[in-house]
């Protein structure tokens, strides 16, 4: 049974963080305070660095914000997106990855390594940040990190395993505590994926004609920046109600798909095998699965929504009360200052976190004419909560 779009109601909604450009988002409990990681700069263009800002309001205020990874020698830029995660133990892990664009080559061009920062104390300061070496040609973070029972880790990951493959949705693993790394089990894997048509080949990819990037373009307010890969890429793991771990996952051109249809896969041992990715029945970008403290499932995605299309852009949240079955219409989040929408990347990334009324914090990134990319809240309300 579906479940009515009016069982979810937005109850507010504010400014997380618009003194510099912040987009792709990490939230997180660290202790009594909230704490959200975010990106200066779009899809690891160059000069980008990871920050993060906190509270102790829940999300109503927050710090000034503060630099904790910036490129190193060799490196682009620095990009984190989503994955943040506070381990049983109280420790803080922000993954992000360094990007080293190949000249002349274009978005495709991209060389990724993967990096962790490591919080001992609620993120006022970090460690790590050396790469780390899975075996994983093309590690793209993305999904919230993972503890099962046991204190086994599952990193949720997107990329190429080898260099002439499509993109894939995978986990790496850690058994000591996210130390040490190995490449695990593949979630979904199309090696024909192509997106053809005109969503392919936008008119702001941000790309000279040189094929180099142009950092003028990102604060474009149609700035949408495109890969020749296509596979399935971001992916969101939340355990189930009953032993089992669901993934949602984002994809361009699987199966020949030009819509961007999600899909949905499911592991009944932990993460070690999954059954075959298939069609929720919706389309969206930026998945993310969060538990809210009344037992709902939500989704949380960005809106599909192609140039001249009927559908606006837009941040929009859908609810299961069957572990992910069946889902609500989607309920849409509302930017702070009431903008509307004109372009699909203007929004999107959404990171969850419950507070103590029973409300679930969503941050994303939002967009302000003449300012750019900034993180935005909402607090949304499920029927059972209120």
């Amino acid at each position: 049974m579906t479940a009515p779009a009016s069982e979810l109601t937005v109850t507010g909604s504010g400014v997380v963080l618009d003194s510099v450009p912040a987009m792709f988002p990490g939230l997180t409990w660290a202790g009594d305070e909230l704490l959200a990681s975010y990106s200066t700069v779009p899809d690891g263009w160059p000069g980008g660095t990871v920050g993060v800002v906190r509270s102790g309001d829940g999300g109503r205020t927050w710090s000034a914000p503060h630099t904790v990874a910036e490129p190193a020698d060799g490196v682009d830029a620095v990009l984190n997106a989503v994955g943040m995660v506070t381990l049983s133990d109280g420790t803080v892990l922000l993954p992000y990855n360094g990007v080293r664009w190949t000249p002349g080559a274009g978005v495709g061009g991209r060389v990724i390594s993967l990096h962790l920062l490591r919080s001992a104390d609620g993120g006022r300061t970090w460690t790590g940040g050396e790469p780390i070496d899975p075996g994983f040609y093309w590690p793209g973070v993305y999904g919230r990190l993972l503890e099962l029972p046991g204190g086994r880790l599952l990193w949720p990951i997107w990329g190429q395993r080898t260099a002439a493959e499509r993109w894939r949705s995978a986990l790496l693993e850690s058994a000591d505590g996210g130390h040490t790394w190995t490449t695990g089990a593949t979630i979904g894997y199309d090696p024909d994926a192509r997106l053809a048509g005109a969503y392919a080949t936008p008119e702001v990819g941000g790309l000279g004609a040189d094929g180099n990037p142009d950092v003028a373009h990102t604060t474009d307010p149609d700035f949408r920046p495109h890969s020749p890969i296509d596979g399935f890429t971001e992916t969101t793991v939340l355990p189930t109600g009953d032993g089992r771990l669901l993934a949602v996952v984002r994809q361009q051109g699987v199966g020949g798909d030009d819509t961007m249809q999600l899909f949905r896969s499911e592991s009944a041992d932990d993460g070690a095998t999954w059954t075959t990715p298939e069609r929720i029945g919706f389309a969206g970008m930026s998945p993310l699965l969060h538990r809210a403290a009344d037992g709902a499932v939500l989704l949380a995605t960005r809106r599909f929504a192609p140039d001249g299309g009927p559908t606006p852009p837009g941040v929009e949240v859908r609810v299961s009360r069957d572990d992910g079955g069946s889902w609500s219409a989607p309920a849409p989040l509302r930017d702070p200052h009431g903008y509307q929408y004109t372009a699909e990347y203007q929004c999107g990334y959404p990171a969850m976190a419950n507070l103590a009324d029973g409300s679930v914090l969503t941050v994303f990134y939002s967009y302000a004419p003449g300012t750019g990319r900034f993180l935005a809240w909402n607090t949304v309300r499920t029927e059972a909560a209120r």
